[in-house]
């Protein structure tokens, strides 16, 4: 302890020296500083001498001291008490020279900071307080924070809490996180004595008491009584042990903070919110204590995840018995969906994908089975307006599906789902759109043989054409969705293009260029009599038509820097631009399920492209794509594969056959080959009529090359944007209570999003919580999502309520209502006044 300050002691004593004062008298009752005076000694050298006056060397000292030369100082050092007046015989010396004390306990505290209310609190601790470490540590912490209770500053010290304010929650929850059983830190609070301090507060904060309290049985109550307090009941009678009700604003302010708590355990020993609820539901029984609590209550509640995986296994029985506009708690599934994706475990990675999984089964059970138009491009509009959503609904519910491990508890969900997108669906509107398929009646401007014509040649400025291998239309209708947010994207135009049949890769990319003529020759669509294969042949058919074009694949432009994409583009009046990664990825046998996975990377590919290159003063875009593609994640069954093996064919694949012979075959539809390619071929191109598939070589699971709205109808995003620098901010939350008293521990607040959500408005995600003068939290935060693109401003309204801790609040201190934008970390504060009158009786 003594040699934590003996810099200051030595500088002391060269001032009193320095005031001409010759001898010094320093008894240290204890001896604290024993084992400083060498120190102090070569503090003082060439100042003063050091004497040690030992017991029963008075006489001798005295004598030592008086044979001195006048002018010689001298500090006379006694690692003892002061002798009584009849013992003391320098008592005469002591008389006319200086004493010096030097308390070891007082020099502490006035190191740390700490005031002199607080000296007992310091001879009580000595022993925590005599390693450098844990001063280092507790120094810096806020005395006002901790002074009315200050072993709260040494729990704080233990748990190694990193913030300047002390406060007993955030101590718990490190506590906790070092592990409920066993815990050495509780171990630690034995050790320096704070063991009953620390119980103290709990049963003061919770309510929790007990001969021998135990972490274990504190943190069953913890989590029971917050999930009766979420379903809003109390807590029967079987359950008494566990009931904290009477502490029920803590509980709750408590559970919000530490299940929003970042574990920081990152696998090591230690206990989070959710291996705890693990345990506490063992520890009580939690499937026979709410296995007859009705799903109503149970859905306002997120304390454990059994609760979550009952409700999706709920949903799934609805959605297996049609049972679409049922309601659990006032809202139908996509709205319960909505409110489960904010919750602890709900917004966690397996159940946000399951929950997504479910509202994307929901959204496709109800739009598949729809009135089949009577014409052709009635089924044309349909598809390009609304129909290619449950498309997309499929292509999520199986990308989540997949990338929830295919949990085996929804097999029916998931096999529910492949029956009606596949026969409800697919089957019925594709046979109801090939019997009324007429290429000769589509407009010329939507041929996917006159997109050079109408959409290139025209444009005087310069154009980039992205055709992006197998990229369906419901894909490019979600980038643009995602194009649409962004303020350097001046506007996007869809339309659409029809591809010709088969549509494959070999015919849709050649078809797009400029051309005179074309003809199939094997697996070749020749232009103009040239071969369009390869990046340098289809370069050099744009050449001919116009000098200043060129050819490029997306991976050569990943890496490209600014200075790189000028010169490639110097010059350049029409750049194609060729990408692969859905058909590269879904043509395979091996590698064909990853094709929504595939999906998703091209729409990001293609953003980020557009992003790369629209700085560089390129500002005009199209998006299409050679041809779509049909994908069924389950596997084919016989009836599935239609058998023309008797037919002598040229090209045979899965979903198309060409061949000069004509026949009859139910389910088998055909059309001229010189017709859609406007020569004289006399070949035929037969397809199924339905989603079924021809045995041949190949692929079955993802197909294409056949006569489905998904194949045959392709994109055309136009993007027109800007190379000036984005100005998108992200929406601002406001408070729009006006009442800013608070008289309850339940705290209603009003917030109103800004601004609706749009290209320079980006959506955010807040953190609502309040604080005290000192900035410590006094409340859970609540969760808000700042997303809605309403132009009217009672839609962004939100009612929310914030439970305070129970606790005593003065009413002339500030407090403040935190409104905290997670994605920036910006923060704005609101003040209220607190005139909570009697804290400890408020009906939460």
């Amino acid at each position: 302890m003594a040699n934590m300050d003996i810099d200051k002691i030595i500088v002391a004593l060269k001032k009193r020296f320095a005031a001409q004062e010759h001898f010094i008298f320093w008894y240290d009752d204890n001896g604290d500083f024993l084992g400083s005076l060498e120190a102090i000694t070569k503090g003082l050298q060439e100042i003063a001498e050091v004497v040690t006056l030992n017991p029963g060397c008075q006489l001798m000292t005295k004598q030592y001291l008086l044979n001195l030369p006048t002018e010689q100082k001298v500090l006379i050092y006694s690692p003892a008490p002061e002798p009584a007046l009849e013992e003391d015989h320098l008592r005469n010396i002591v008389l006319y020279s200086g004493k010096f004390s030097a308390d070891s306990r007082e020099i502490l505290r006035k190191e740390l900071g700490l005031p002199e209310s607080l000296s007992p609190f310091m001879q009580k601790y000595i022993t925590f307080f005599g390693n450098a470490r844990r001063r280092k540590r507790f120094k810096q912490y806020d005395v006002g924070s901790y002074e009315k209770d200050p072993e709260l500053g040494i729990m704080a010290t233990l748990v190694h809490l990193n913030q300047p304010i002390v406060d007993f929650f955030s101590i718990l929850q490190l506590l906790i996180n070092q592990g409920v059983k066993d815990n050495p830190v509780l171990i630690e609070f034995g050790r320096y004595g704070v063991s009953n301090a620390f119980w103290a507060e709990v049963e003061q904060r919770f309510g929790y008491v007990d001969v021998e309290p135990q972490l274990e049985a504190l943190l069953d109550g913890l989590y029971v009584t917050a999930t009766y307090q979420q379903m809003g009941h109390s807590l029967p009678q079987n359950l008494g042990q566990y009931d904290l009700s009477a502490h029920q604003a803590n509980v709750q302010t408590f559970i919000q903070q530490f299940s929003n708590r970042r574990s920081t355990n990152h696998g090591t020993v230690g206990d989070d919110f959710d291996s705890i609820a693990k345990l506490v539901w063992q520890n009580i029984n939690g499937d026979q204590v709410f296995g007859e609590v009705k799903l109503d209550d149970l859905v306002k509640a997120d304390i454990f995840p059994q609760f979550d995986w009952k409700i999706l296994l709920w949903m799934q029985e609805r959605l297996i018995s049609n049972d679409l506009d049922v309601q659990l708690d006032g809202k139908i599934i996509p709205e319960l969906i909505r409110q489960r994706l904010e919750t602890h475990f709900g917004s966690q990675k397996r159940f946000s994908l399951l929950y997504r999984m479910i509202r994307k089964a929901w959204y496709l059970i109800r739009q598949a089975t729809q009135p089949l138009e009577t014409e052709m491009q009635g089924f044309i509009d349909n598809y390009v307006t609304k129909g290619y959503r449950v498309d997309t609904d499929y292509r999520k519910f199986t990308y989540y599906y997949q990338h929830a491990k295919m949990p085996e508890q929804f097999a029916q969900t998931k096999k529910l789902v492949e029956s009606i997108y596949i026969t409800d669906y697919l089957n019925k509107r594709t046979l109801a759109w090939n019997e009324r398929l007429d290429l000769s009646k589509i407009k010329p401007q939507n041929l996917q043989r006159n997109f050079y014509q109408y959409y290139v040649a025209p444009e005087s400025n310069r154009i980039v054409v992205i055709i992006s291998d197998a990229f369906r239309f419901e894909a490019a209708k979600e980038l643009e969705k995602r194009l649409r947010r962004e303020d350097q994207v001046k506007s996007t135009t869809m339309q659409y293009l029809i591809t010709g049949l088969p549509s494959v890769t070999y015919m849709g990319m050649p078809i797009m260029l400029p051309h005179r003529s074309l003809a199939l020759k094997d697996k070749k669509l020749l232009v103009d009599d040239h071969e369009a294969v390869n990046r340098k042949q289809r370069q050099e058919i744009l050449q001919r038509q116009n000098p200043n074009s060129i050819v490029f694949s997306l991976d050569e432009l990943k890496g490209a820097t600014s200075k790189d994409i000028r010169a490639k583009f110097a010059g350049k009046e029409i750049v194609y631009i060729y990408h692969n990664q859905i058909d590269a990825i879904a043509d395979n046998k091996k590698t064909e399920d990853d094709v929504f996975n595939a999906t998703e990377d091209a729409i990001t590919e293609i953003q980020q492209l557009i992003q790369r290159l629209r700085p560089n003063d390129i500002a005009h875009f199209y998006v299409t794509a050679d041809h779509g593609y049909l994908y069924r994640h389950d596997q084919l069954r016989i009836t599935d594969k239609i058998d023309l093996s008797e037919v002598a064919s040229d090209i045979k694949a899965p979903r198309y056959l060409i061949t000069s012979q004509k026949f009859d075959e139910p389910g088998v539809g055909h059309q001229r080959l010189g017709e859609i390619l406007g020569n004289d071929d006399p070949r035929y191109v037969y397809f199924p009529k339905t989603a079924n598939v021809f045995r041949s070589a190949g692929s079955f699971n993802y197909v294409h090359g056949g006569s489905s709205l998904q194949e045959m109808i392709v994109p055309l995003l136009e993007v027109k944007t800007t190379s000036a620098r984005s100005v998108a901010k992200s929406v601002e939350l406001e408070l729009f209570s006006m009442n800013r008293q608070i008289t309850s521990l339940t705290v209603p607040v009003v917030i109103r999003q800004s601004a609706p959500i749009g290209p320079t408005v980006i959506p955010a995600e807040f953190e609502l919580y309040f604080v005290n003068d000192q900035n410590q939290q006094i409340s859970g935060p609540v969760t808000v999502l700042a997303n809605s693109n309403s132009e009217n401003a009672k839609d962004r309204m939100q009612s929310i309520q914030i439970i305070l801790a129970d606790q005593y609040y003065d009413k002339q201190r500030e407090y403040r209502l935190i409104i905290k934008n997670m994605s920036t970390g910006s923060m704005t504060a609101e003040r209220f006044v607190m005139d909570i009158a009697d804290f400890n009786n408020f009906d939460l």
